[in-house]
Formats: structure tokens, sequence, C-alpha cells
């Protein structure tokens, strides 16, 4: 039953629903304003949801990438993937400087069609609205050519040059692409992989830029602004190509079954040991409540044997990487756990070299090794500052 009160009096009359919500709004939206709060309000709410559209995006892309992922690679083999890395699910976060906005919403709602009224100095795209460049990554070289690769769309690729830098884009609405559904990402994300894969036989080491990097300035040609961009940052973006010369980006996730796990750690822990002597001293009725005892303990020490396995496989790996970055695991199933899921930047010479280590933990007992790659080095690109 839905109520409210009677205007002057004390009685509860029915009311439907949507009424009291819309007298509630009208109430602390009043309030707001005569606290001075509304506009406060409303930045925290913009920042709280750009976090979680962030967030979702990230967790989306993941999600898309792991389904693409297949059957396990056997490290002897080096196989190289088609498609989207599982690297691409590191992507490194874009900062984008910001820019000024007159609408307060929040998720303003997006009109069929929008008529857009261009800035003095400011590029139209040829679809309507302010023009922007999409971009790829960025390489080494200063002759501004069209590449042999259709991009996202099929949109001509091409670069554009200063300070001895390139930048492989094409030309898009400064509104960002936005899939109808989880196979119309999947494709743009093979179609921006595909790109970077030909600017790396084209032009040599690239720095990846990840889905949905778009370049525009309010009042200013995108062409002008990625110019300077690419002059202001030249040093740092050299530097970073210089880090990453003749190095490639390989994906390893090492697995231990949880049988092997809890082995261990009654193997290593000498209060687990004395607890199960306890257990198998007690008569069969009262078995259940030690056992109960025993596998809690277990648990908690489980914590500290992965921690050990961990440090195991990764002093074996460390010598042939260049460098590693330590990801987040999740649990994949019941019977095994992810105890170590790295990104590696290795030299181009000691690929073989990681192969054989790898090699040589899957046998030992209980261990699955995945081995993918190679694939652009986004895990080692850290955050790039972008007009947007």
């Amino acid at each position: 039953m839905d109520f409210r009160v009677d205007g002057g009096s004390n009685s509860v009359t029915e009311q439907p629903v949507p009424v009291m919500i819309s007298l509630a709004r009208l109430l602390v939206k009043r309030e707001l304003e005569r606290l001075g709060l509304e506009k406060e309000l409303q930045a925290v709410a913009q920042d709280v949801a750009r976090d979680i559209i962030q967030s979702t995006v990230r967790d989306a892309v993941r999600v898309v990438l792991d389904e693409m992922a297949g059957d396990k690679v056997k490290p002897a083999l080096l196989e190289r993937q088609d498609g989207v890395p599982a690297a691409l699910s590191q992507v490194p976060q874009v900062s984008m400087e910001p820019c000024e906005s007159t609408n307060p919403a929040i998720f303003p709602p997006v009109p069929e069609r929008q008529i857009s009224a261009s800035l003095p100095g400011e590029q139209l795209f040829a679809g309507g609205g302010p023009a922007g460049l999409y971009i790829y990554g960025v390489a080494m070289g200063e002759e501004e050519i069209d590449l042999d690769a259709a991009g996202i769309d099929g949109c001509r690729v091409y670069t554009l040059s200063a300070a001895g830098l390139c930048a492989v884009v094409h030309d898009c609405s400064a509104e960002p692409y936005r899939p109808d559904n989880d196979e119309h990402a999947k494709g743009w994300l093979f179609e921006h992989q595909d790109v970077l894969d030909r600017v790396k036989e084209m032009l040599g080491d690239v720095l990846p830029m990840g889905f949905n990097t778009i370049m525009h300035a309010a009042g200013r040609r995108p062409q002008e602004v990625l110019r300077d961009w690419l002059a202001r940052e030249s040093s740092r973006l050299k530097a970073m190509l210089g880090r990453l010369r003749d190095k490639e980006e390989y994906a390893v996730k090492i697995l231990l079954t949880e049988e092997i796990l809890k082995q261990a750690a009654l193997r290593e822990d000498s209060r687990l040991q004395e607890l199960q002597r306890e257990l198998n001293d007690k008569p069969e009725g009262v078995r259940y409540l030690y056992r109960e005892r025993l596998e809690k303990s277990v648990k908690e020490a489980l914590e500290d044997i992965v921690e050990i396995y961990f440090r195991k496989a990764y002093q074996a790996i460390r010598p042939s990487c260049a460098d590693i970055q330590v990801e987040k695991t999740k649990r994949v199933s019941p019977e095994k756990r992810i105890i170590a899921n790295l990104s590696c930047l290795v030299e181009k010479s000691k690929v073989t070299e990681l192969g054989e280590t790898l090699a040589e933990i899957e046998r030992w007992e209980g261990f699955t090794v995945d081995f993918t790659g190679p694939w652009p080095p986004y895990s080692f690109v850290g955050e790039l500052a972008v007009p947007a």
C-alpha cells in the first residue's frame, strides 16, 4: 500500500508511488539549493560515474579477451595467436587533459541526430560534429605516409609526424566508438590490433595506445593538436621507445592444483601436522570436528604456500626478462589456482630461453603454464597524457 500525508491534516491517504518519488526529488533538490550543495554533489556524482564507467569498460574488455584466449598455449611452441592480445586487458590508462563542459547531467540522453556548431578554427568531421583523430600508437619516423592497412570500420590509416616521431591515426568524430554488442566490440578490437601489427612490420617498435584513444581539442584542428603533443612529449616518448627497442611482451600464467597446495601446506606446517595426528588418533564419531578444524587451518596456511611457490617461479623466470609486471589473479576453477599472472617484457634474443624455463616449470608436479605472445607492450607503456 502506498501513502501520502494529506496537506493541512494528519491523515494519511493512498497515493501512487511515482507521485511520492517526484515529490521527494523536488524536496531534496530544493534543500540542496538552499544549502548551496547542488553543484558540489553533481561534481562528486560525475567523478563517481566516470570511475564506474572506466571500471565497467575494463571489465568488459577483460571478459572479451578471456573468451578469445582459448586453450592454453604450450610453452615450447611460443604460438602467436591471431587477434587481440591478452595484454590488451591491461591497457594503460590514458589520462585526459580536462576540457570544459556546460552540460551538468551525469548521463545525458544521446539524441538520434546531433547538430553541432564549430568554434573558430575547429574542424568538423564528415559525419557531422567536431573532428578528432583516433590514435593507434606512436613510432619513430618523420615521413608522413598512408599505411597499407584498413583501420576500424575500414578507415584510411596514415601517419602524422613531428619532432622525429610519427603517430598512426585515422580521421574520426570526437565522440568515442560505442559498439552495439560484444561481437561488434570484438571486431573493433581485432581491427585495432591488426593495424598495430602492420605498423610494427613497417615502422618497427611502437608505443601502443588503448582502444578508443581519440585526440580532440575544442577550437583547434586535431592535426595541429597532435603535432604539438608529439613535439611537447618527444623526449619522454623517445625514451620509452628506446626502452622497448627489440623487446616484446608475453603473458605468463602459472597454475597449480589445489590438492598439491594442500599437501604442501601439510608437509611444511608443523602445526597442521599435529592436527593431522590428533585427527588420526580420535574415534570416528568425533573425527569430523577435528577434520573441520584441520581444513580451516589448511585454508589459512594456503596463502603462505602460494607465496612460496610464486617466489620460486618468479625467481626462475626473472633472468630471462627485461622487466616483469605482476598482475592480479583470479580463481579459474575449484581444482586449480593461479599462483602467478605476469606480463613479461622480453628481448627477442631471450624468448627461447624464457620458453625453456617455462617448460621446466610445467614439469613440476601439479603445475600448468599458459604462455602467449608476442603482444604490443601495453603493460610497459605507462600513463600517457593526451589532449582529449
